[in-house]
């Protein structure tokens, strides 16, 4: 096997691998923010019908961190997806 050859299977599991850990990070941001959408719209619901409770609002704001958190990791997942590839 060639040094060539050998670079190319690295490089194309690096890929590889890099690919599936995005897709995992989109797949958490999916998920993470279909639940916490639906947390969202139950407590504002919620909070209009008792508007005195403003333990919704942490509730909202707690939901809303969560998905924050999970649009940051695919950010940070992407970005050292994109600088392993660089690096090879």
């Amino acid at each position: 096997m060639s040094d060539k050859t050998a670079k190319d299977i690295i490089q194309s599991s690096i890929a590889q691998s890099m690919e599936i850990a995005v897709q995992d990070a989109v797949d958490t941001l999916r998920n993470i923010s279909t639940m916490e959408t639906t947390v969202i719209g139950v407590a504002s619901a919620k909070w209009l019908a008792e508007p005195a409770n403003v333990f919704y609002q942490d509730i909202i704001e707690s939901a809303t961190k969560n998905i924050t958190f999970a649009a940051d990791n695919l950010a940070k997942v992407g970005e050292t997806a994109s600088e392993l590839l660089n690096k090879f």
